[in-house]
C-alpha cells in the first residue's frame, strides 16, 4: 500500500506485541513501554472554539475527499436497531457543531518525558486529523494486514485535568473494568488518579503499573458482592475502602476484613441510562436501615454512601436525586444515633467521554458541583469521590482493520428456500444480508472489539482507506461486514452503503477505547493485539 508522509515529524510505531510489558498481557510490568490512544474523532473534546473551528475546516469530508488514497464515510451500523439497515452517523462537522461551547484547553506538554521516554509515544501535531494519522500508519505497515489500535495517551491526561477543573472536590477513581490496559493505568497513576478495582486481577494490574501507590487512599474495592478470597487479597494489599448492599456482605466483612472502611451502596433511579445497574446492585431506604442496624451490632466501620446512576447517564436530574437520597441517609445516620460518622460520598460513574454528548461533561459537572456544595458543604469536611470509566477510556483509540476477503455480487449466492418457523425471528436480518450487493470480511469482529455492539449498545462509525488514486465520489453499494471467525453471528454491519472495496483496503473505526478490548475474546484464534501510540499537545 502506497502512501505519503504528510509531516516531517513522524510518530514512532511502537509495536507492543512482542514486549513483555505490553498492555494486554496479564503479567504487565511497571516498566511498560506504551503510548496513548488517538482521539476517536478529529475534534478532541478539549478543543477551544477557535482551534476546533480551524480543525474542522481541514477535516476529511465523508464520501468525497480530494486527498490521494484517503476516503472516509461515516456510517453507523444499527446492529440491534429496528430496521437493521444501518444509519448515517454524525460526521465530524456535525459533532463539531455540537461542541460549540467555550472550554478550557488542557495542555499536557509537561508529560512529554513520560510519553516519549517512558512509553515510547510519537508526537503528532495537534491539527493533524485522525484520518491523516491512520493513513500514515497504514502506509508504513506495507503488506502487514494485521489489525491494530492507535492510541493517543495525552487524551487520558487531558480528561483527568478536565475533571479536576470542573469537579475539583470529587476525586476520580478510574473504573478499570472499562479498559484494563496498562498504559491507561500508568498515565492516570502518574498524575494522581485513584482506581476502582472489582477483582484481584484488576488490583494486580494497578499494582504492577503503580508500584508505590497508597492502596488505602487511592484504591477502592467497589464491588458490592465479593468472593471471600478476593476480599482477603485486597485486605492484605492494604486496600481500606469497599462497598456493601446486603447483610451477608457485612457478615463476611466482620469475619475477614473487620477494619475495612465501608460505604453503603444506594439504589438509584437509572431508567434513563444506557446500561442501568439498579436491578443488580443497591439498597433502598428500608434495606439500608437494616444494614445500619446490623453493622452497628457487628461493629462494622461504616463511613458513608455510594451510588451509581448507570452507564451513560443523560439525565442530570438523576444525579440530583441520588445526591438527595445520600443526604437523607446521612441525616438518618446522624439523627437516629446509629453511632457512625458518615463523611464519604462516592457518586459512582455514568459520565460520558465526549463533550458533544448532551448533556456534556462540563454541564453535568456544573450541576453536580452546585448540588454537592449545597448538600455536602466543603467546610464540614465531607470527602467526595467518583468511579468514572468510560469518561477516561472512550474517545482516543482507533481500530484499523484490513479487508481480508470479499464476496461480490452476493445476491447471486442468495438462497431461494422457504423460511422455517425457527428462522422467522432472523428473517429480517437474513434478508438484509442476502439482498446486499457485496460482503466484506475483516480481521476483527463481534468476538473481539465489536463485542460492544452486543454488550455495550455501542454504535460504531466506519471509515475506509483504499489503494485507489481515484478522487471521484465512488458509487455506493449495500454491503455487509463480517468479522474473521467461522461463526455466522460474527456480523458487524448487516446493511450499510460502501463503495467497491478490495482485499487489502483498510476500514478504520474511531472511539473504540471503552468496553471493547476489555471484554474481547480470542475465539477461533483471532484477537487484535497490536498497539501503536501517539501523543498530542
Amino acid at each position: 500500500m502506497q502512501g505519503h508522509v504528510l509531516y516531517n515529524i513522524v510518530p514512532k510505531m511502537t509495536d507492543t506485541t512482542n514486549k513483555k510489558e505490553r498492555a494486554h498481557e496479564e503479567t504487565a510490568k511497571p516498566e511498560l513501554e506504551l503510548t496513548e490512544s488517538v482521539v476517536a474523532n478529529d475534534n478532541n473534546n478539549d478543543d477551544d472554539d477557535e482551534v476546533l473551528e480551524n480543525k474542522m475546516e481541514n477535516q476529511d469530508e465523508p464520501t468525497h475527499v480530494t486527498t490521494n488514497l484517503l476516503h472516509s464515510i461515516n456510517v453507523v451500523e444499527a446492529h440491534k436497531h429496528k430496521d437493521y439497515g444501518g444509519a448515517k452517523g454524525h460526521d465530524e462537522d456535525e459533532q463539531a457543531k455540537k461542541v460549540k461551547q467555550k472550554r478550557q484547553r488542557f495542555h499536557v506538554d509537561h508529560l512529554k518525558d513520560l510519553f516519549e521516554n517512558e512509553m515510547d509515544a510519537g508526537y503528532v501535531p495537534y491539527n493533524e486529523t485522525n484520518a491523516e494519522v491512520v493513513k500514515r500508519f497504514c502506509s508504513k505497515m506495507h503488506e502487514d494486514d494485521q489489525p491494530f489500535y492507535i492510541v493517543n495517551l495525552s487524551h487520558f491526561a487531558r480528561q483527568y485535568y478536565q475533571w479536576i477543573h470542573y469537579l475539583a472536590r470529587v476525586k476520580p477513581f478510574f473504573a478499570v473494568k472499562s479498559n484494563p490496559s496498562a498504559f491507561i493505568i500508568k498515565i492516570l497513576g502518574h498524575i494522581g488518579a485513584g482506581f476502582d478495582c472489582a477483582s484481584v486481577d484488576e488490583l494486580d494490574l494497578v499494582l504492577s503499573m503503580c508500584s508505590n501507590i497508597d492502596c488505602g487512599k487511592r484504591i477502592i474495592y467497589a464491588h458490592p458482592c465479593k468472593p471471600i478470597s478476593h476480599m482477603k487479597y485486597f485486605r492484605d494489599k492494604g486496600v481500606e475502602m469497599t462497598v456493601v448492599d446486603n447483610e451477608d456482605e457485612l457478615h463476611k466483612l466482620k469475619e475477614h476484613w473487620p477494619n475495612a472502611k465501608v460505604l453503603v451502596r444506594l439504589k438509584t433511579n437509572d431508567s434513563h441510562s444506557k446500561s442501568p445497574f439498579s436491578t443488580k446492585f443497591g439498597a433502598n431506604e428500608c434495606e439500608i436501615r437494616r444494614l445500619l442496624t446490623l453493622a452497628k451490632q457487628l461493629d462494622i466501620h461504616l463511613v458513608g454512601c455510594s451510588f451509581h446512576v448507570g452507564s451513560r447517564c443523560y439525565d442530570i436530574n438523576v444525579y440530583k436525586e441520588a445526591l438527595e437520597f445520600a443526604r437523607k441517609i446521612f441525616d438518618i445516620v446522624h439523627d437516629e444515633e446509629y453511632g457512625f460518622q458518615f463523611s464519604i460520598i462516592d457518586i459512582g460513574g455514568g459520565f460520558t467521554g465526549h463533550n458533544w454528548d448532551k448533556p456534556s461533561f462540563p454541564e453535568v459537572a456544573q450541576s453536580i458541583h452546585e448540588m454537592i456544595n449545597k448538600l455536602f458543604p466543603e467546610k464540614k469536611g465531607y470527602q467526595l469521590m467518583a468511579e468514572p470509566g468510560r469518561y477516561f477510556s472512550s474517545g482516543d483509540t482507533i481500530l484499523v482493520c484490513s479487508i481480508i476477503a470479499r464476496r461480490l455480487h452476493n445476491k447471486e449466492y442468495s438462497s431461494k428456500e422457504e423460511i422455517s418457523e425457527a428462522q422467522k425471528e432472523k428473517t429480517k436480518e437474513k434478508a438484509l444480508i442476502e439482498s446486499a450487493e457485496n460482503i466484506y470480511y475483516i480481521n476483527d469482529g463481534i468476538y473481539g472489539t465489536f463485542n460492544a455492539i452486543v454488550f455495550d449498545h455501542k454504535v460504531f462509525i466506519v471509515h475506509y482507506l483504499t489503494k485507489s488514486n481515484d478522487k471521484q465520489i465512488p458509487e455506493q453499494y449495500k454491503s455487509v461486514i463480517f468479522g474473521p471467525t467461522c461463526d455466522s453471528i460474527d456480523c458487524i454491519a448487516h446493511s450499510i452503503d460502501l463503495p467497491l472495496l478490495n482485499v487489502g483496503d483498510r476500514l478504520w473505526f474511531p472511539d473504540v477505547g471503552s468496553y471493547t478490548n476489555a471484554s474481547a475474546s480470542s475465539f477461533n484464534g483471532f484477537k487484535t493485539k497490536k498497539y501503536f501510540f501517539i501523543w498530542r499537545n
